[in-house]
């Protein structure tokens, strides 16, 4: 029976944490042979339309934080910008904090309601929801994506010609 959860704990734990695709945080040769199995797994069920992230994202699944309720009543905006450049004009929302496919998506600057918050060691993730959007309107964006303060809109933004 400790087998049985142990395994499932693992599945969880693997379905719902983020790699990159790019291994650039930490070398392969440093990850154990498990790291590299769920890392290979992410990478193998990843849809090919989910793309790389500008950013570091977590280089071990088995790492990652709990997910937990968000416990404020605080507006949130999506952000495509990443070091002053537009980078996702269109915010990209996915299944899980592994990203294997993405379930929604809306344009920078979009107000979004957090409902679960995961701290992980490289990256966290934030579960948000796109109100009064037709469903799908729900899913994780990585955090250097959410701003918690109002963004500018893309018109007024200096390259965004």
């Amino acid at each position: 029976m400790k087998k049985v959860f142990l395994f499932l704990a693992i599945c969880v734990g693997l379905s719902s944490c983020g790699v990159a695709g790019v291994a650039t945080a930490v070398p392969a040769t440093t990850q154990s042979p498990a790291q590299e199995t769920a890392v290979a797994w992410i990478a193998a069920h990843r849809d090919p339309d989910v793309p790389p992230l500008p950013f570091a994202d977590n280089p071990d699944p088995n790492q990652c934080g709990i997910p937990t309720p968000w416990g404020q009543d605080s507006q949130a905006w999506l952000n495509g910008i990443y070091e002053g450049e537009l980078v996702q004009p269109t915010v990209l929302l996915y299944d899980s904090h592994s990203r294997l496919s993405i379930t929604t998506q809306a344009a920078h600057g979009t107000p979004v309601s957090v409902i679960l918050y995961q701290q992980n060691p490289v990256l966290d993730y934030y579960l948000v929801k796109i109100e009064g959007a037709p469903k799908p309107n729900e899913g994780w964006v990585p955090g250097p994506f959410l701003s918690f303060n109002p963004v500018t809109e893309l018109q007024e933004l200096p390259n965004s010609e």
